[in-house]
């Protein structure tokens, strides 16, 4: 198979002269500087999120994920939103103690 080159399109200068015409318009037309920004100071939201490493035993997550087999698919909740929604029922027990 033969490689061929590429076919040269050929411009006209009349495109030529009228891209030059705007891209000079636009030149002179200028602009403003960019306007420098105030700093912002940067508080710590009292609720952020933070990223927690959870190592579970493989049989732990097998019993999470059975449960979550059981429930209908539409109401299933992910994996993450079971055990945040498993904390958040353990911590309002354990406050309930106190």
């Amino acid at each position: 198979m033969a490689i061929a080159k590429k076919p040269s399109v050929a411009k006209s200068n009349v495109e030529s002269a009228m891209d030059e015409k705007k891209i000079e318009a636009l030149i002179n037309k200028g602009g403003s500087s960019t306007k420098v920004k105030p700093e912002v100071i940067d508080q710590p939201d009292e609720d952020a999120i933070k990223t927690v490493l959870l190592r579970l035993y493989q049989s732990q997550l097998t019993e999470i994920e059975e449960v979550l087999a059981k429930i209908p698919k539409r109401q299933r909740p992910s994996r993450h939103a079971y055990i945040i929604q498993a904390l958040e029922e353990k911590i309002q027990r354990d406050s309930k103690k106190k």
